[in-house]
C-alpha cells in the first residue's frame, strides 16, 4: 500500500503501508467492501472561464506550461472533467452574445470573442490530456431574447425565443467542435433561481421541462449532436428536491434530461443530494460550481479553505455524485477579473504584474482525489467508526482501490483500513488529508 499525505507543511507525502491477515480485529477500523459498488465516476476539474483564460494568457511562457501542467499533467492534477460557458458569464470580461442586437434569424452568430482567450487556453490543455470532458453552461441568452432586455439582473427567456435560444445552442457545439473541442454536457441555465447582478436568467422546473423538452432536446438530434447529454437545475442543492420533482414530472423529462448539476453555496445538504440519488438512480450527478468566495477568501486560512472543499466532495461522492468541477481554474491577483467585481478565491492564484504563481493547498487537496480516482471508477461502501474522519473508497477500472480520508480535528488519528479480513494500521496528522492506494 501507498499512503499519501497533505497538510499545511507536507505535500504528497509518500510512505508505505502493510496488509496483515487480522479476521478479528473489531475497534478503530475504516472498513472497506469491494463488492459494495456504488454509481461510477466521470472524473474531476475546473471550470475554463474567460477570466481563468485572461489570466493564462498574461503570464510568460514558463508560467503557462507549469500552470498547464500543474492541472493537466502527469505530474500534476490530472484534470479530465471540466466546464466552460455559452457566451458570457461573471468571470468574463464584459457581457458578450453570440448574436448581435435583435439578430432574431442568428444570421450574425459567431464565437468569434471566443478565439482570443478561451479556445487557446482549452486546445492547451487538450494538449496535455486529450480525454477531458466538457460541460458548458449558458448565464444568460442574449438580451433581446429576455423580458428585461439585458443579460444581467435575471430576467427571463421570452416564450418567442425558446427555439433561437436553443438554436444557439447548437451552433455552438458545432462551432466547437469544427475547433477540435468536443462538448458532450451542457446545462439548461446556470442558477436559474437566481438574479444576479451579472449574467443571469431565471427558469422555473416547469420552464427546464420545456425548453429541454420541447426545443433542445430536438435540435441537438436533428443536427447530429445525439450523443450530448442535458442535465438540469445547476444551483445550490437546499432546493435539489423540489427543482427535481418539478422538472422530471413527466415520462419525456425523464428520458431527455440525463443529469442533475448542483452548487455548494448553501451548505452541505447531502441528505437531499442522496434523495435525488435514490429517487432517480440512473441519473448523473454533477457537482458544476463552487468556489471560495470574496468574503471568506479574505478572512479564512488556507487549511479552512482546503478543508471545506475535501469535506464537500467526500460527502457528496457518498452520496452519489458522479462528478466534481471546480469553479475558475485561475485567477489574477484581484480575484478576477470580474466584469462586476464579483472576486473570489481558486486554487491556484496568479500575480500577472508579477508573473508569479500561488498555489494554494486546496488545490492539494482537491488532488487527493483527481490524481488517484480514475474516470470508470466504481464508488465502493466504506464504513467508518468515528465522526472525526471523512473517508471515501473507490475500485479504479485497473483493479486498484483508493481510499481517501479526511482529519479537520486537532488531533491525530490512528485507525486501521480492513478490506477482506486484512488490514493495515494508519495514522493521519491532526487537520490532514491521505489517500491511500493498493491492489488487492
Amino acid at each position: 500500500m501507498k499512503i499519501y499525505t497533505t497538510n499545511a507543511d507536507v505535500k504528497f507525502e509518500e510512505r508505505d503501508g502493510e496488509f496483515t491477515y487480522t479476521p478479528t480485529k473489531e475497534f478503530k477500523l475504516l472498513k472497506v467492501y469491494p463488492r459494495e459498488m456504488r454509481q461510477e465516476i466521470l472524473g474531476f476539474g475546473g471550470a475554463f472561464t474567460e477570466a481563468s483564460a485572461y489570466t493564462w494568457s498574461k503570464m510568460s511562457e514558463e508560467n503557462k506550461d507549469k500552470l498547464l501542467t500543474l492541472y493537466f499533467g502527469e505530474d500534476g492534477n490530472k484534470y479530465n472533467f471540466c466546464r466552460t460557458h455559452i457566451q458570457s458569464c461573471d468571470f468574463s470580461l464584459g457581457n458578450r452574445a453570440y448574436v448581435e442586437e435583435n439578430d432574431t434569424k442568428l444570421e450574425t452568430f459567431s464565437i468569434e470573442g471566443d478565439f482570443e482567450y478561451q479556445i487557446p487556453f482549452i486546445k492547451e490543455a487538450l494538449k496535455r490530456n486529450k480525454d477531458i470532458e466538457l460541460l458548458a453552461s449558458p448565464w444568460s441568452p442574449p438580451g433581446f431574447m429576455k423580458t428585461n432586455n439585458e443579460m444581467n439582473n435575471g430576467g427571463k427567456l421570452k416564450e418567442e425565443y425558446y427555439d433561437a435560444w436553443a438554436e444557439i445552442f447548437v451552433k455552438y457545439l458545432k462551432a466547437y467542435e469544427k475547433e477540435g473541442i468536443v462538448i458532450k454536457r451542457v446545462t439548461i441555465q446556470n442558477e436559474p433561481n437566481a438574479v444576479q447582478t451579472w449574467d443571469s436568467c431565471q427558469f422555473t422546473g416547469e420552464d427546464e421541462r420545456r425548453f429541454a423538452c420541447e426545443h433542445l432536446k430536438g435540435k441537438l438530434e436533428a443536427a447530429g449532436l445525439l450523443d450530448v447529454k442535458i442535465s438540469c437545475w445547476d444551483h445550490n442543492k437546499d432546493l435539489i428536491v423540489e427543482r427535481c420533482e418539478e422538472v422530471f414530472a413527466d415520462e419525456k423529462a425523464l428520458k431527455d434530461i440525463s443529469g442533475v448539476a448542483f452548487h455548494w453555496y448553501t451548505g452541505d445538504h447531502f441528505e437531499a443530494l442522496q434523495c435525488i440519488r435514490d429517487k432517480y438512480p440512473g441519473k448523473e450527478l454533477i457537482f458544476t460550481e463552487g468556489c471560495v468566495e470574496y468574503s471568506r477568501f479574505a478572512t479564512a486560512n488556507q487549511t479552512q479553505n482546503a478543508e471545506m472543499y475535501a469535506h464537500d466532495i467526500i460527502g457528496n461522492l457518498n452520496s452519489g455524485m458522479n462528478g466534481y468541477i471546480d469553479w475558475n481554474l485561475i485567477l489574477d491577483e484581484k480575484g478576477g477579473p470580474n466584469h462586476v467585481g464579483n472576486f473570489c478565491d481558486a486554487p491556484v492564484m496568479c500575480d500577472t504584474t508579477q508573473d508569479t504563481v500561488d498555489v494554494k493547498l486546496s488545490y492539494y487537496y482537491i488532488g487527493h482525489f483527481s490524481r488517484f480516482i480514475k474516470a470508470g471508477a466504481k464508488r465502493v461502501l466504506v464504513s467508518r467508526y468515528t465522526d472525526k474522519l471523512d473517508c471515501c473508497g473507490f475500485l479504479n477500472p485497473d483493479g486498484g482501490m483508493v481510499l481517501v480520508a479526511l482529519n479537520k480535528t486537532n488531533e491525530e488519528q490512528n485507525f486501521e483500513i480492513m478490506m477482506d479480513g486484512k488490514s493495515c494500521p494508519v495514522e493521519i496528522g491532526a487537520h490532514s488529508i491521505i489517500t491511500a492506494c493498493w491492489k488487492d
